[in-house]
């Protein structure tokens, strides 16, 4: 196996268990805020995928992030990173359409990759210099911790949290 098809497994596996543990909630138990310092399974759930955005539209690919578009049609904040502040309610189905849409983003564009691409050197915000090959494992890692986030959220209201 390649380089590029080993990358775009492990994001579409990672991209795959997010939605599978984010899979199965209302709105209420989605946006559910439990005590401490842990984060509603919505706000986990944004991160991870305006974080996959951010890393391989922005960083690798030089476009626009989509969650700038989806965000304006579902009255969200602009900024992912606001997020974290929103005090309204995310929608989880218009999320799962996002979600949808940067899995099939993601994983196409990379599919499209070589090899060679992935020892490519982009500058990023918070890591400085990186290669390609580092940016999809960090966002494939990220997803899957984040499910992790999700389903523990999920179970703490009583829900099955891991699908498996």
């Amino acid at each position: 196996m390649n380089g590029v098809t080993y990358a775009k497994n492990q994001l579409e596996s990672g991209l795959g268990l997010l939605s599978a543990c984010a899979g199965g909630m209302d709105d209420a138990q989605y946006n559910w805020q439990p005590g401490g310092t842990a984060n509603s399974a919505a706000k986990s759930h944004v991160h991870a995928l305006t974080a996959m955005d951010f890393f391989i539209n922005g960083a690798v690919r030089g476009k626009e992030l989509l969650w700038i578009g989806f965000a304006a049609q579902n009255g969200l904040p602009a900024n992912a990173q606001e997020v974290w502040k929103y005090e309204g309610t995310i929608p989880f189905a218009p999320l799962s359409e996002y979600a949808k849409m940067v899995q099939k983003d993601v994983v196409d564009y990379v599919g499209t990759l070589t090899d060679a691409d992935l020892d490519r050197v982009v500058e990023t915000q918070f890591f400085g210099k990186k290669d390609v090959a580092f940016l999809l494992q960090l966002a494939a890692m990220h997803a899957v911790g984040h499910g992790g986030d999700v389903a523990a959220i999920k179970g703490i209201q009583g829900l099955k949290g891991l699908p498996f």
